[in-house]
């Protein structure tokens, strides 16, 4: 496969953008970390609760939907 430098330099750009979002994604889980400490919880369940949130936001009627999901596995559990 033979590239040209517009070629190599488009490529290189994409390698250094997708390094960018990697760092920015690491440091995001490090912020999360306190404010789940802050509000008694775990990092986890807060980067859930975030991506409920981004998802209701893009799609609408996600958390809902999980709502719904919640409510049947609690009626499944509570016949045993």
């Amino acid at each position: 496969m033979q590239m040209d430098q517009k070629t190599k330099d488009a490529i290189e750009d994409i390698i250094n953008r997708r390094e960018g979002i990697a760092s920015m994604q690491s440091q995001i889980k490090e912020d999360i970390k306190p404010i789940a400490e802050h509000l008694g919880g775990k990092p986890a369940h807060l980067s859930k609760i975030i991506a409920l949130v981004e998802k209701e936001r893009e799609k609408g009627d996600v958390i809902s939907s999980e709502r719904d999901i919640i409510d049947a596995a609690e009626e499944m559990a509570a016949q045993e």
